[in-house]
Order: C-alpha cells, then sequence, then structure tokens
C-alpha cells in the first residue's frame, strides 16, 4: 500500500522547511505528504526546494481556518481551485457542520473542541458529501493524566459513528516538525490503543491518495468526467 501524511505544517506555519519534512517522511517509509499550512499563515518556504527530494510525492494543499460558516463557504470557494487538498480547521459545532456540508471540502480536521464530539447531523451530512474526518493522534504525545484519558473517549464516541455511517477516515499527526512525523508502523501502532484495527489504520493512510487522484480529475459537474 502507499502510505500518505495528510496533514503536514511546513515553515513558516511549522519549524521546518517542506524539503525537510519530505525527506524525513520518505526515511519513515511514506510513499507522499500533503503540506496543509492553514490559512493564517503566510506562503510556504523555500517551496521549490522539493523538486529536489525523489521517491516521494508531496502535494500542496491548505487548511482553512473560518471565522464562521458563511466565511467558511466563502473561501473554500476561492481555495478550491488553487490547491489539490482542501483541509477545513474544525472544532466549534457549526464549523464541523458547515465543512461537512460543503462537498468541495476533502477533509475536516480536529473536529473535537471541549470534550465535544463529531455529532450525528454533522457525521449523516458528511457522509452524503464525502467529506473525510482526520484523526489526529498529536494529543497522544502532549497530553498526560486525565487530559488523555478524556480525549480517548471524545475520540471513541467520534470513531463510533465513522463506523456506524462509514465515514471515510484519514490518520495524521498534523507534523510541525519532523520530530513530529511518526511512522505507518507507529501510527498503527497507537490507533490500536484507540480501538482501530490494523487493516482500518491501513485504509485510513492510503486514502489520501485516492481522494488526490479523483481531484486530479477534470469534472464538467458532479458524477461527468471530461476526457
Amino acid at each position: 500500500m502507499s502510505y500518505y501524511e495528510c496533514n503536514i505544517h511546513a515553515f513558516p506555519d511549522g519549524s521546518d522547511s517542506a524539503s525537510r519534512l519530505a525527506l524525513v517522511a520518505k526515511r519513515l517509509g511514506y510513499s507522499g505528504i500533503i503540506i496543509s499550512n492553514h490559512t493564517t499563515f503566510g506562503k510556504v518556504f523555500a517551496a521549490d526546494a522539493v523538486e529536489h527530494v525523489k521517491d516521494i510525492e508531496v502535494t500542496w494543499g491548505t487548511e482553512l481556518v473560518a471565522k464562521n460558516p458563511r466565511d467558511l463557504r466563502l473561501r473554500t470557494n476561492a481555495l478550491r481551485n488553487q490547491v489539490e487538498f482542501l483541509t477545513v480547521h474544525g472544532g466549534l459545532e457549526k464549523i464541523n457542520r458547515a465543512a461537512c456540508e460543503d462537498p468541495q471540502v476533502d477533509l475536516l480536521v480536529h473536529p473535537q473542541m471541549d470534550g465535544r464530539f463529531l455529532g450525528v447531523v454533522a457525521a449523516k451530512t458528511a457522509r452524503d458529501n464525502q467529506v473525510a474526518i482526520g484523526l489526529d493522534l498529536s494529543p497522544m504525545f502532549y497530553l498526560r493524566g486525565g487530559f488523555r484519558i478524556r480525549w480517548m473517549k471524545t475520540v471513541n464516541r467520534d470513531l463510533a459513528l465513522i463506523r456506524k455511517f462509514d465515514l471515510n477516515l484519514m490518520i495524521t499527526t498534523c507534523a510541525k516538525s519532523h520530530f513530529d512525523l511518526k511512522s505507518p508502523k507507529d501510527i498503527t501502532t497507537m490507533a490500536k490503543l484507540l480501538g482501530l484495527e490494523e487493516e482500518e489504520v491501513k485504509e485510513a493512510l492510503s486514502f489520501p491518495k485516492t481522494i488526490l487522484e479523483l481531484n486530479r480529475k477534470r469534472w464538467v459537474c458532479p458524477g461527468v468526467e471530461l476526457l
């Protein structure tokens, strides 16, 4: 299988250049990475340098940070044709729902905030609009004690909804440094602690490639491809 890290942040959003992140990701066993800096940051520093990194696919995306649902819709329409992969930074219920209602969105990350979970309404709309849900494993590294336990309980509730509505899942560490990157083997081990099966993890890590292939096709309208 071809494994992809679907939500990496390069300098100035993160602390490392895109080329260094690509080199480390290749060494860890990834076939590709998607660099999705938050829209609140500027352009990626020295982006052209990734062209010299061979044997790994580097895709440019963005993680949209929106103030409200109207802002999200307007910026989604503006960004969709500028990037190959469009992620929305969730958390607030109204942002989660707006992202799941928009078929132009590829991925919703960080849907949890203050112990809240994805919710049935957002899950149903994500299924109807084929919006993938991102599982960010980074809290497993920096949370401790009761905070980590509460986060794991929230994630377990989201995973139950993902399975119930057969939603598309992607797994990421949302790395901002090459130290944050974890190998597919390590991610599989951590995801199992949350109750995921090994085959589910493999599918989640390989699913970004499927979305990229679909996004690169030319669509006249939904369901009609220009050959």
